[in-house]
């Protein structure tokens, strides 16, 4: 390959649940106007670094983009030293979901030279047209660059037209490295997975909820697009699922009606699942779903007390909760719960709710977090307010990945980690489609306080290895 207009850089600090869609966006945006476009994605190198620098040296790219998450930001900025140390007139971009948090403290760090915000793939045209001396950087919208000592703010840009936006670029990624099962979610086993997004944005306001990339507008692709991507994995593929990845998937009926009847009317057999909400539950949707290959529904319960849902604005209650559960599980899917410990002056009693009410809940899958404030929502200016973070202190570097920004009233970092720990083992044997018997589920359930001293931090990892392995030997769901 020729020197390149575009190297496009997933970093190498977080294990990838899936392949790098929003690269893979800009990249065909990018290719669509005829520049050269390649994807690294760092995780998979065994020394990012010097793989980074001998594909700079070798392809010798006019512009990087590099694309993170708020977590990221250190590994954000070494990426950005390597690449202006080994060429300083490599412009050196930003994106992603840390870009609309943290503009400023990007901005701050020398080697990078612009910040993209929301989407890209506008953008990313528009600065290629910059880099063949079409268009002033200045009339390119959504960006901050530095210019001299000065920092300029564009005019903000538009949401994209989603039905505008083309199939992204799976040619450039090696596609078999992102391939999953899913087991658990979908209920079966040894499935090959894919990721796909089929809609952006969401209309609702969850205080810890980071909506700087799409928005608050629900925006659903044209159902005829997704099923053509949906068909091209399978003939290329060879995929039998896939799992959509948008924040909601059922905001509108009649569009979803309309993607089922895109897949009948075409013959497509896929196994799909996607996320939903407590107070979308509908019996009659849900049954059109499941007879069209849906086998879950994912749910953001994230609470067990009434009062922690109502702080976080989730607009429903527990028993809404229960409700929801019973009408996906007649309808035939399996529901998939995500939870979380932690929230603005939660006190242990509230957490044991939480915990309790996963429990004994019906869900068959069940995940749970610690939940970090991010920059730019409501949950984070209420910590600023509380003075649980120093707004003047570099707190993006303190989250779960390393230390708590710890909002809890009166409990201590090492005791909420115990109680995370403790919740996902507990969820995990205590799920209602367990084929193992209810007796060592139990033994196994209480085994917790057994294992939890020896292994310390690591536990989570451990957990997760002891699936990989399973998955390695091709063993069932327990």
């Amino acid at each position: 390959m020729s020197k390149l207009d575009f190297l496009l850089v997933k970093t190498y600090k977080l294990r990838p649940k899936w392949q790098p869609t929003g690269l893979m966006y800009v990249a065909k945006a990018l290719e669509n106007v005829g520049a050269k476009v390649k994807i690294l994605d760092l995780f998979f190198e065994r020394n990012p670094i010097k793989t980074l620098e001998s594909i700079l040296i070798k392809y010798k790219p006019n512009f990087v983009g590099v694309s993170g998450l708020y977590s990221e930001f250190d590994t954000i900025e070494l990426i950005s030293k390597v690449i202006k140390d080994l060429d300083k007139n490599i412009k050196v971009i930003v994106g992603g979901p840390i870009a609309g948090v943290l503009t400023n403290e990007l901005l701050k760090i020398k080697y990078i030279d612009i910040v993209a915000l929301r989407e890209g793939e506008s953008i990313s045209k528009d600065i290629f047209k910059y880099s063949i001396n079409k268009m002033p950087l200045e009339d390119v919208l959504g960006i901050v660059f530095k210019k001299g000592d000065d920092v300029i703010y564009t005019k903000p840009r538009p949401i994209e037209d989603i039905d505008a936006i083309p199939i992204p670029s799976w040619h450039l990624i090696e596609v078999e490295r992102y391939i999953t099962t899913n087991d658990n979610w979908f209920g079966k086993e040894h499935l090959r997975m894919l990721n796909i997004v089929p809609a952006r944005g969401c209309p609702y306001s969850c205080i810890f909820c980071d909506k700087s990339v799409f928005g608050n507008k629900w925006r659903g692709r044209n159902p005829k697009n997704i099923v053509d991507e949906i068909v091209m994995l399978k003939t290329r593929y060879n995929i039998q699922a896939v799992m959509f990845l948008d924040d909601i998937f059922d905001v509108n009926k009649k569009w979803v009606f309309s993607f089922i009847d895109e897949l009948k009317s075409r013959n497509v057999n896929i196994y799909w699942g996607c996320s939903s909400r407590v107070n979308h539950a509908d019996y009659e949707l849900y049954k059109r779903m499941r007879e069209a290959g849906c086998l879950y529904i994912f749910y953001g319960i994230e609470f067990g007390s009434d009062e922690i849902l109502k702080r976080a604005n989730k607009g429903f209650t527990s028993k809404d909760i229960n409700r929801a559960i019973d009408i996906a599980k007649s309808a035939g899917l399996r529901v998939v719960g995500s939870y979380m410990l932690g929230m603005l002056d939660e006190t242990e009693e509230d957490i044991e709710k939480t915990i309790k009410s996963a429990i004994n809940s019906k869900i068959d899958v069940g995940g749970i977090s610690v939940l970090t404030p991010i920059a730019s929502t409501v949950l984070f200016d209420m910590a600023v307010k509380s003075k649980k973070i120093d707004p003047n202190k570099p707190y993006w570097r303190a989250t779960r990945e390393n230390a708590y920004i710890n909002l809890t009233k009166n409990l201590s970092n090492k005791r909420l980690a115990f109680l995370r720990a403790k919740a996902y083992w507990v969820m995990f044997w205590t799920r209602p489609s367990r084929k193992l018997p209810k007796w060592f589920c139990k033994i196994m359930e209480k085994s917790f306080f057994i294992f939890r001293p020896f292994i310390g931090d690591r536990f989570m990892n451990f957990i997760h290895y002891l699936d990989s392995i399973r998955k390695k030997l091709h063993l069932g769901l327990p």
